[in-house]
Formats: structure tokens, sequence, C-alpha cells
């Protein structure tokens, strides 16, 4: 069996590697959420020019309107940091890409909130209904005091990125924001001015947290703890993890300090830092956050997506499963009962039983969506990891999960017409729908390769593509698949045809393979590249594009016999394209990258975004029907034509052309009453 070059991985299951490269220094924020080592050190020359050039290519195309969230709800963008005022009500959340949410009745419904600021948010504090402080990138500081209605941006004096901020438990006036380079900035009044401190070291600083407005304690990489009694002016120097990063400190009293870091480490002093002993877990997983809501009673979870729980002040702790095993990045307790916890793809939990237990307050599924296809602008499929098959009947407004039979990976989707589908997966599966969707069955092959790719030319036969150049034919509407022969051993992402006999098939290594006898007989194509080839689609029976790693794109005139490169002004790689009219076409990739061309493909231009996730597939129908897809669950919809101008509806060849009346709407024939995640929290009316 051949191997995937390692960019093939990235498509399925390894692209977080490259986007911890890549958003560094920005992702430092809790930066055990996306395992970054802060332990090697950035000379402060290549971090300017580092911050610049991401600011410069990836923040700038996260500010746009024009979008919204349709999975997960209210959004999908990792939060890392959460706080809540102490009426258990008003709270606020943040997290990437300038995302902060807020909530007037304990979670159960959030509204996002509009802030000058589109980089990542490290760190947030609520003191009351109506005062809030945000902290995040390049120095970001932001107050509210009218509750989150209105924010404006306080002067830092610092470009370094802040990381954590907190208030004194007995002097809310007073309040400190860590970050990198060991930065410390104090302020008296609430937020409004901000004065440096030395800290003493240059170590980025990842945590802080106060129990007046003398005695505090800030901790970072490389094990660093400091601690104060003198409200910041002066510092002493701990390491009671050794050399290994610390990723959240708690100072629920005077004396009491309990550090929690990376590799399991636990410690707790009882005389203000002086003497520290480890505590004993038993465990080797990352701890990231601590929340004590009063001197006995403190929460913490770690990498294996477990919740601790402590009533003796830290010195034991029992772990609590939460389901689905999530990363909880962030968790905050307004008394010893009530806490909420914040981590991936957007999710919200909450408990009410002191971390027994905890229900979820964000909504949709959060496996990832590898394909989503649109039969009208109302009804839509969606297909991705460990099986999961969605409809929808309103646009998107509300996905439907769809018994499917299969726990396997599913990869490609194709409709021939409004009720005929057919998806396919991991080892070999091929699933096909005689009803639009609303139930699925299995196609019988003996092929147990992964299969990436399928599409159908007429209501019975169809192909699909995958491992090892795998190339299968189906000419009962799925029902059998027999194996073709293939002219390559290199894996094949994509399948697609242009007319009945004209087929294109590409994959790794730059493969381009096309048949032109209705998929008798395959032979290569030399696409001059070798970057990995991950999606094909065509304006018509002549022009057409292909994408793939490294921001390649690709242009044929003559229908797949030969192509050329255009010169893509992306380096990021590029996982699905979608043809429009005669000159346009939409791709989407890493980073929340969408690009569009209205003239051929001379041209691309990023279009402006809302998220960093990385976008897999795309179904667009013209106008505002642009729907894309991808990691966590991520499903969003254009709400506005897309720039620089507006498309029109794709032309196909007639042959492929083959709904003839709009599909209907659809209900799932056997009801999920159990899709696996965390159960949803449900409000408890209060008596009047």
């Amino acid at each position: 069996m051949m191997k995937r070059q390692e960019d093939r991985e990235t498509r399925r299951q390894g692209d977080k590697e490259i986007l911890r490269s890549l958003c560094f220094p920005f992702c430092v924020f809790r930066s055990v959420y996306l395992d970054i080592s802060l332990s090697f050190r950035l000379s402060g020359f290549f971090l300017v020019i580092l911050s610049l050039a991401l600011f410069s290519t990836t923040f700038a195309q996260r500010t746009g309107p024009g979008w919204v969230w349709q999975n997960p709800l209210p959004q999908g963008n990792p939060l890392t940091a959460i706080h809540f005022a102490s009426d258990k009500s008003t709270g606020l959340a943040v997290g990437s890409d300038g995302t902060a949410l807020r909530t007037v009745n304990g979670g159960f419904n959030w509204e996002p909130i509009s802030l000058p600021t589109i980089g990542v948010l490290g760190g947030v504090y609520v003191r009351d209904e109506r005062n809030a402080v945000i902290v995040g990138a390049r120095g970001a500081i932001l107050l509210t005091v009218n509750g989150g209605r209105a924010w404006k941006q306080a002067a830092s004096g610092t470009k370094d990125h802040l990381q954590d901020v907190t208030f004194a438990l007995r002097d809310p006036m007073v309040g400190w924001a860590v970050g990198s380079y060991g930065r410390v900035l104090k302020t008296t009044d609430n937020g409004s001015t901000w004065s440096e401190q030395n800290s003493g070291t240059e170590e980025n600083l990842q945590a802080v947290a106060a129990y007046d407005n003398q005695r505090l304690t800030a901790a970072g990489a490389n094990g660093i703890v400091l601690v104060s009694d003198t409200g910041g002016d002066s510092w002493k120097k701990a390491m009671p993890c050794g050399m290994t990063q610390i990723n959240a400190v708690a100072m629920p009293y005077s004396d009491l300090i309990v550090a929690a870091g990376k590799n399991g480490c636990l410690a707790r002093s009882d005389d203000g830092g002086g003497r520290w002993t480890r505590v004993s877990l038993f465990t080797s997983a990352d701890l990231f956050s601590l929340s004590f809501s009063d001197a006995e009673h403190g929460s913490m979870t770690d990498s294996n997506g477990m919740a601790w729980r402590t009533a003796d002040g830290g010195k034991s702790w029992l772990p609590f499963n939460v389901r689905t095993n999530p990363r909880l990045v962030s968790v905050h307790f307004a008394d010893k009962y009530t806490g909420w916890a914040v981590g991936d793809n957007g999710l919200i939990v909450r408990t009410d039983d002191s971390g027994y237990s905890w229900q979820r307050l964000s909504g949709g599924m959060r496996e990832d969506v590898n394909d989503i296809q649109f039969l009208d602008n109302s009804v839509g499929v969606a297909a991705g990891s460990n099986g999961k098959v969605w409809i929808t009947n309103d646009g998107g407004r509300v996905w439907i999960p769809v018994f499917s039979g299969t726990n396997e990976n599913l990869n490609a989707i194709s409709f021939f017409d409004g009720q005929r589908g057919w998806i396919v997966g991991d080892k070999g599966t091929i699933l096909r729908t005689s009803n639009g969707g609303s139930s699925w069955g299995s196609g019988a092959t003996e092929a147990t390769d992964d299969l990436l790719g399928v599409h159908f030319i007429s209501h019975t036969r169809g192909f699909a593509v995958g491992a090892n150049g795998s190339i299968l034919t189906s000419e009962n509407a799925g029902v059998s698949w027999q194996t073709v022969p293939s002219p390559t051993r290199s894996w094949l992402e994509d399948v697609r045809f242009l007319n009945e006999k004209t087929g294109v098939a590409v994959g790794d290594r730059g493969t381009i393979i096309v048949t032109m006898d209705g998929g008798e007989v395959w032979s290569s194509v030399a696409s001059h590249v070798t970057n990995n080839l991950y999606s094909a689609s065509f304006n018509d029976g002549q022009n057409g594009f292909i994408v793939g790693s490294n921001g390649i794109i690709l242009k044929t005139e003559d229908g797949g016999l030969s192509w050329r490169d255009v010169e893509s002004p992306f380096t990021g790689h590029l996982f699905s394209v979608a043809a429009a009219g005669k000159f346009s076409a939409v791709a989407v990739g890493e980073q929340g990258l969408v690009a569009v061309t209205d003239d051929g493909g001379v041209t691309w231009k990023s279009q402006s975004g809302i998220t960093g996730k990385v976008l897999l597939s795309i179904a667009y129908r013209g106008g505002r029907n642009v729907w894309v897809a991808g990691r966590g669950g991520t499903i969003i919809k254009r709400t506005e034509e897309l720039s620089p101008a507006p498309f029109v509806t794709p032309a196909l060849p007639p042959v492929l052309r083959s709904i003839v009346k709009p599909p209907s709407p659809r209900q799932p024939l056997i009801t999920i009453t159990d899709d696996g995640d965390i159960p949803p929290a449900v409000e408890t009316k209060k008596d009047n």
C-alpha cells in the first residue's frame, strides 16, 4: 500500500498541526489548547515580523460581513475563556477571530458581540452585570460599562499579546493582565487605565489570579510561577513543576495558591508561595484550567476531556468524565455548584451539581463536515466524520441527523436528482438513498480502501475513487460495485464527469487521470506539478479548475486533456472548488480561506470571512446561496452576494442536469434520539 504524502492527512485529520504553526504567536493564548510548546524562544525581531505577516495574511480576511453561522450554534470558532458575574446570569465567552459572546440568563442563550478587534481574545473578567474587561492579541484591552452593549479600547501601552486578566476578589477595582515576554499590566480604576509592572521574567505568562489588591500570582512557560504580596511591585519566583509549563493558577485564599500545568503537574502552597507540594493525580494529561469558588471547592479540566473536582482546597481531586471527552480549556465556577466551561468548536457547557455532570449550552453537531451538497436553495445533505449524515429542508437553518448505519468517516456525496444519492467513505464504505436522504442503505463492494470521491453520470451509472488509485464503478444505481483498472497507485481525491463519456479524477503528487469512453479506460495526463490535488470542478464541457495543496490552482480549456498553473496568490491548502457560470469559481481551504475568481482564473481574491477553521467543502448555487463546511461541524452560509462580483447559477452540461422538479422536504425514517453528544441543558423556569 502506497503511503500518502503528509498533506494528504492534512485534509483528513492532520491539519491541526499546520494550524498550530501558522497561528503562533496568536495561539499562545491558552497555548495548551493547541498543544503549542512555549519552551523555545523567538527573538523580538522575528516575533514582530511574524506578527505583522500573520495579521496581514490571516486576520485580514475575517472581518467582513455577509456570513452567518448555521452550525455549530451560536458559532463554531474555538473559545478560549469564560467568566460570569456573581449573579450567575451575566457572562461572557471569548475566543479566536475576535469572537465574543454574551449571555444574561446563565448561558442558556448567547448573542454575539461586535468588538473593535479581530485578533485572538485570551482572557475575560466579568465584574458585575455592567462591567467587564477582555484582553487579547497585540495588547488589546476592551472595556464595557453597560453590560456589553458597547465597548471601548483602553490604552495598554504594549503590542505584546495579553493572555489572561483578573481582578482582586476583595477589591474589584484593582486588576492585572499578563502576557508574552513576562508582560504584567495593572489597573486601579476598573480597567480604564493601565500601567506596566516589572515581573522580573521574560517568560510568556499564561495565567494570573489575585486574592486582594496586594496578593496575587501569575504563571506560564518553562514552569515559572510568580507570587507578589506587594500588589505586583515585587515578585518571588518558584518552579514547583520544574520546567513544565504552567497553564493555570488560582488564589482562593490569602495564602493558598494552586498551579496546574502540562503532564499532569499540580502543585499547591499554603504559605503564599514559600513552600510548594506536588499533588499526585495519577494522570499525565495536560491540565488546562482552574477555578475555585471558595477556599475549599475548586474545579479543573484536562486534555483527556476530564473535569476534576476538589472539596479540600486542592489537596485531593476526583475526576469526572464529560461525554465525548471534549477539550475544555477554560472553566469558571460562580459558587460550589454552578459552573461553566468552553472549548473547541464553540463548545459551551454548564454544571449545576459541582461538576458531577455537564450539559451542553451550545447547539448543533461538532463532527467534521467533509462534504455538503444542496439540491435546491432549501434542500441539502451533509456528511462527515464518524458516519454522520444530516439533511436540511430550510436552507441550513436546521440540520437533522439521519441514521447511516456506519461509524466510518464519510468523505463525499453525489446526487443525480432530488431523490437518488450516494455517499462514500473510509474502508470501502458506500451508502445510497432513493428518497432524498431520508434513509440510507449500503452498496455491495469488496473494496476496503478509503473512498474519497464519487460521481454519478446517470441514475444508474457512477464512479468512486480513493486510496491507492482505486476506481470503482456501478451500473445498477450503486447496489453493487466493481473495480476498474487504474493507471496510478496514487490516492485519488475527486472524480468529475463533463458528460457521459469524459471524466477526470485527481489525486496525490499532481496525479490527473482522464477517461474518454465513459470510464472503461483511464489514462494519465501531465499536470507538471507535484502538489496533492484535492478537488475538480467544471464551468462547462471545456473549462474547469483543480485545486490542491499549497494553494495550487490548475485550469483546463480543453475538457481536461491539458492543464496549466494559474499562479495562485495563496499558500495554504485548498480542499474544494466549485465552478460557476462561464468564468467564475469559488474555492475553500485552510484558515477559513474563501477564494473567488470571476475572470476565468486570471485573478483570484480572498473573500472576507468569519472563521479561521479549515473549510473542506463548498456548495454554490448562485447569488447568496453559498454554503461552506469543514472542521468541527462548521457550516456557514453567505447572506450577501460574493465579492468581487456576483455570480450566476452554474450552467451544467445537459446530460448532468438531472433535477426535473424541485426536491420535496424530507424527514428521517429512523429518528435518532441520542446523537452521542453531551446532553443539552434545559433552563429551569423560576417560580414567580
